[in-house]
């Protein structure tokens, strides 16, 4: 899944890939045709990768042609499938495309360990949290001194809920190898823990150990970036941005951090700017989301219905589709919750929030979520054991903090509420207009 910054060594491999057209056979009777290798556009057809993209997909493609049943062939490509559905936000048919050739080793041999490893990851992208983990166990217990597998156990236990857990597997996974992945998952561990300057050290060893411009260490330093965003510190954060941009051009996270701190300046039409231009490189949901707050903040409303219409269609659509298979889609509950708290129609998030939350009981962010959808339907009561919940890992998350205060005073605790608030605000002053708007209410 890890983009490079290679040169175009396989440009001459290249020309007319996308209309290559070869079959495989999945098992012994049935011909499938292989799935394709879209076409990148605009900003992101220009990135240094995609030409080996391009020329890897060519390679195996062939490779598959003359031995269709290769199991290390059909694993090399779903890995590519895996990286573009990162690079280029097309998941859905990227995740679907790695799981049918993942699902065909796995028919030939259930006990193959990096398939095994590869399907939880694909399960994981799809918010399948619960049977990722259920997979990545199995993993483990075919391969128990792997470093890879304990990555997935992280990522599968924090997202479950089950933070005690998630520590004791990246504690093994950093002393197996330590490097930019473990790191990583450290700094995030110590985030919900509420431990920022430990999460930004950590964050900073991924980002040395990572080589400049790859989309994981690019990742990484947007991580430090948004640390230093939710602690008061943006100058710092919008350094990491501009190193991001100078070290891998168009890169649409850095685009959208920087229409971030435009937003934070007040300076709205200049983040609509970065936030557009990041859309044009990745067609991903978060952006539109962003956009919706943006055009609203510069008094287009038109255009952030318009964004939002969007956003809930394509979420909704992958919601049901997700439910139907686990092949495609994903679960999508605590987005469209979050998307209808974000346009002010609390009541119809709230069954979404309450679907997310039952999934996943533990999960801070679920719990999160549904406590802040019962506070927004007057159910303050209700919603104070979920934002406890929310809160039992120390996590200094500013926006959390100002909801749990909020929900606090709610509930007659108006000492508690205020210093939960106060706290949040000296952390980000330049929070959300909204929430913050709501602490001047409630004060």
């Amino acid at each position: 899944m890890k983009p490079t910054l290679r040169k175009f060594f396989y440009s001459l491999l290249v020309a007319g890939c996308a209309s290559f057209a070869l079959f495989i056979f999945f098992n012994g009777k049935n011909k499938t045709e292989l799935p394709q290798l879209k076409e990148r556009k605009g900003a992101l057809a220009a990135a240094p990768e995609w030409a080996t993209t391009q020329a890897n997909y060519a390679k195996l493609a062939a490779s598959l042609k003359v031995k269709p049943d290769d199991p290390k062939t059909n694993l090399q490509l779903a890995k590519v499938f895996m990286q573009e559905g990162r690079a280029s936000g097309d998941n859905s048919y990227y995740n679907k495309s790695a799981l049918d050739l993942i699902n065909a080793v796995l028919t030939k041999d259930p006990t193959h360990f990096e398939a095994t490893c590869l399907k939880a990851m694909v399960f994981l992208s799809q918010h399948r949290f619960v049977e990722g983990r259920t997979v990545a166990e199995k993993a483990r217990e075919m391969n128990p001194y792997n470093s890879f597998v304990y990555g997935l156990l992280v990522d599968a236990n924090v997202e479950t809920g089950n933070y005690a857990e998630a520590v004791i597997v990246a504690d093994k996974m950093v002393t197996i190898r330590p490097d930019i992945r473990s790191y990583s998952r450290v700094s995030y561990l110590r985030e919900l823990h509420g431990d920022i300057p430990g999460a930004v050290a950590a964050i900073k060893l991924a980002v040395k150990a990572g080589y400049p411009g790859n989309e994981d260490t690019e990742w990484a330093r947007m991580v430090l970036a948004h640390l230093y965003e939710d602690s008061d510190s943006l100058a710092l954060a919008e350094a990491q941005y501009n190193i991001a941009l100078q070290e891998r051009p168009d890169y649409p996270f850095a685009l959208t951090g920087l229409g971030r701190i435009a937003r934070y300046k007040h300076d709205y039409p200049t983040a609509i700017q970065y936030v557009t231009k990041a859309r044009e490189v990745m067609s991903d949901i978060g952006f539109l989301e962003e956009l919706i707050d943006l055009y609203r903040l510069n008094n287009q409303p038109d255009k952030a219905d318009e964004c939002a219409r969007i956003t809930l269609d394509a979420l909704d659509a992958d919601n049901i589709t997700g439910n139907k298979s686990k092949d495609e889609g994903h679960y999508a509950d605590m987005d469209i919750a979050n998307l209808y708290l974000k346009i002010n129609q609390p009541d119809k998030a709230l069954p979404f929030a309450q679907t997310e939350q039952q999934r996943r009981p533990e999960n801070m962010d679920a719990c999160e979520t549904l406590a802040w959808a019962m506070y927004r339907n007057g159910q303050s009561a209700q919603a104070e054991p979920f934002i406890k919940n929310a809160l039992r890992t120390n996590s200094q998350n500013p926006e959390r903090l100002v909801k749990a205060g909020l929900i606090m005073q709610a509930n007659g605790q108006k000492e508690a509420g205020k210093a939960l608030i106060d706290k949040g605000l000296a952390l980000k002053p330049y929070m959300n207009e909204e929430l913050a708007k709501m602490t001047q209410t409630a004060n």
